[in-house]
């Protein structure tokens, strides 16, 4: 199913549909677990049961998270990184008027926001600079 633009201006750049058991190229999640990231941290694996085509062969398909959508009053957000689209990106999506197809654009990433704080100390004439990091959403 190609991805509409429901009469929009811009196509949009992502799609995701409901699970339909009855459609071959639907993928039903049969495993999950996790994988050492090259930086040290935990990333999450998905598998799939397969089978080639005469059925002599079977085998898992290995998928790998490359996002989380955050649900918020009415849209979704959150970032992906996905080499083959781009690397890292910002999502923004909407449900249709069904609810059941949810569909939106990627962006560029915004920036990382630093703010800088001062803090006095027990001297008033002495200050200290604190920095905090927010993530925009």
């Amino acid at each position: 199913m190609p991805i509409s633009n429901n009469g929009n201006s811009k196509q949009k750049d992502w799609v995701l549909f409901p699970y339909n058991g009855a459609d071959e190229r639907a993928i039903k999640l049969d495993f999950s677990g996790n994988i050492i990231l090259d930086n040290g941290h935990k990333g999450t694996i998905l598998g799939v049961k397969a089978q080639s085509k005469n059925g002599n062969t079977k085998f898992v398909k290995v998928f790998a998270q490359i996002g989380v959508l955050f649900k918020g009053d009415d849209k979704f957000t959150g970032e992906m990184n996905y080499p083959d689209a781009g690397g890292e990106k910002g999502l923004i999506g909407w449900t249709n008027d069904e609810g059941n197809i949810l569909s939106g654009y990627k962006n560029d990433p915004r920036p990382k926001q630093t703010q800088q704080t001062t803090t006095p100390i027990a001297r008033p004439q002495a200050e200290v600079k604190v920095e905090s990091k927010e993530i925009p959403f």
